[in-house]
């Protein structure tokens, strides 16, 4: 059983010609793939960065050296530098992207074990939402997945 959120993101974009790409840290690509679990995800899906360290977040996405310095990888900053970059780089409608700690080990007193952040960049503007996820390392990385590909369904029924 695939994702029903991946499925509905399949069918409108399909359906109105929207494209979408991912820049992933520590999801680690998990959204891309439910995506493309989907039959017809090569109309929608146009590609996606799996980023883990943040010499990479700069060197693909143009994450800013003095954003990841200032407020680290696991920020609202990354988050929406991470999805500019994603929708920049494959020209995308619409580009998701995710950064946290996965857990059991990481995060710091502000942004525990669990915290998620997730960035949405589209024409409508760029925004990142923080979450809190709780259970094992996979919990974490497959509800921020499932949180993301929501997250894309709803800009893409709005644009």
């Amino acid at each position: 059983m695939g994702s029903v959120w991946a499925q509905k993101l399949v069918n409108v974009g399909a359906e109105h010609g929207f494209t979408v790409s991912t820049a992933e840290s520590c999801t680690a690509g998990m959204v891309a793939s439910l995506i493309a679990d989907i039959p017809g995800a090569s109309e929608v899906l146009r590609g996606g960065a799996v980023t883990y360290c943040d010499d990479i977040k700069h060197q693909v996405l143009g994450v800013s050296e003095e954003t990841l310095e200032r407020y680290t990888a696991v920020s609202n900053q990354t988050a929406c530098e991470m999805a500019c970059g994603s929708r920049r780089l494959f020209s995308s409608t619409v580009a998701v992207s995710l950064t946290g700690y996965a857990g059991p080990g990481g995060g710091t007193p502000e942004d525990p074990a669990g915290t998620v952040y997730i960035g949405i960049d589209s024409v409508r503007g760029t925004r990142s939402m923080r979450y809190s996820f709780t259970g094992s390392r996979n919990e974490v990385r497959e509800q921020a997945a499932e949180e993301a590909l929501k997250l894309v369904v709803a800009e893409l029924d709005a644009l």
